[in-house]
């Protein structure tokens, strides 16, 4: 009985450590991802602009992010249930509520620091 509690222990404290690791090496990514919405939500779609990979702010201009948040409620909270890296990328998932209690499922695509694919649905109005 004593070795099975040690080799439970061990399991725990490596999951542990590896969901620590996971959340350190991925801060940065979840952080850009949060300011992403939060920006878009106060208005500051310029600074929000800054923060998409060159080639995705062809597509999606100052103009075109300030039509598509348009009349949006400020997001407050920003958090992410499913978190991913591989090969350079880090995918995100999860939810954004505003103070109204109106929530958006967002998901991004992170690429050394850049955003190179989000999506925000519904944007809360």
């Amino acid at each position: 009985m004593k070795k099975f509690l040690k080799i439970l222990l061990g399991i725990l404290v490596i999951a542990g450590l590896v969901y620590a690791a996971l959340m350190f090496f991925t801060s940065g990514s979840r952080d850009i991802a949060k300011q992403f919405v939060l920006l878009n939500g106060t208005g500051d779609h310029a600074a929000a602009h800054a923060l998409l990979h060159p080639e995705l702010q062809k597509q999606f201009t100052i103009p075109q992010l300030t039509d598509a948040f348009a009349g949006d409620d400020t997001y407050t909270d920003v958090s992410f249930s499913s978190v991913s890296t591989g090969g350079g990328v880090t995918e995100l998932q999860g939810v954004a509520t505003t103070a109204n209690e109106c929530s958006s499922t967002v998901a991004f695509e992170i690429l050394k620091g850049q955003i190179i694919s989000f999506n925000v649905s519904p944007v809360c109005r």
